[in-house]
């Protein structure tokens, strides 16, 4: 019985591997792969590197209005820690709330300011990243790749699943550089 099933299985190959309609199925002759690392090229990119650098400034930005709110409640908790006993309870638990409130208040800026620069990073790295992306296809179709793959880290600490490849096959300098010139215009 497992004689002739083997036999019917290995005729059915033969059969399959012979008829016309399962070359459309079977690999390429010859692949052409490449990798790129999408971290490389926007830490190397002049747009992506001025994106970054406007982030950058309003963070910066962000972070000098909030240090007078910083320092104004640093010099109230020091202000309680140095003076709570002698005050009353009354005074104490006051300033206990306003202490409370004035951190609440910050936390609620800070949260919002960090929301306003996620709005702008998104807004000046999103045209960036559709030219990337743009790139990248219109590479691969125009030097034939059948294959190109994210290759940021390398070994088994990579999270893209390429655990290794040639330094060769990297064209993120090419891709780099048709990114700044897609952008210059």
């Amino acid at each position: 019985m497992k004689k002739s099933l083997l036999a019917v299985m290995a005729t059915f190959f033969l059969l399959l591997m012979a008829s016309p309609s399962t070359k459309a199925l079977a690999a390429p002759d010859k692949a052409k792969i490449a990798t790129i690392s999408i971290q490389k090229v926007l830490s190397t990119s002049k747009a992506a590197l001025a994106a970054q650098d406007q982030v950058q400034a309003e963070v910066q930005k962000l972070q000098d209005k909030f240090k007078k709110d910083e320092d104004v409640l640093t010099a109230l908790k020091s202000d309680i820690e140095k003076k709570s006993l002698a005050w009353s309870e009354e005074v104490k638990a006051e300033k206990e709330r306003e202490y409370q409130k004035k951190m609440r208040e910050y936390g609620q800026k800070t949260e919002d300011a960090k929301f306003e620069v996620q709005q702008l990073e998104k807004k000046v790295m999103e045209p960036i990243l559709k030219v990337l992306n743009d790139v990248i296809a219109d590479l691969g179709k125009k030097e034939g790749y059948t294959m190109i793959l994210e290759n940021t880290m390398k070994g088994l600490r990579n999270r893209t699943g390429l655990l290794y490849a040639d330094e060769k096959l990297d064209i993120s300098d090419l891709v780099q550089k048709e990114v700044d010139a897609r952008l210059k215009k």
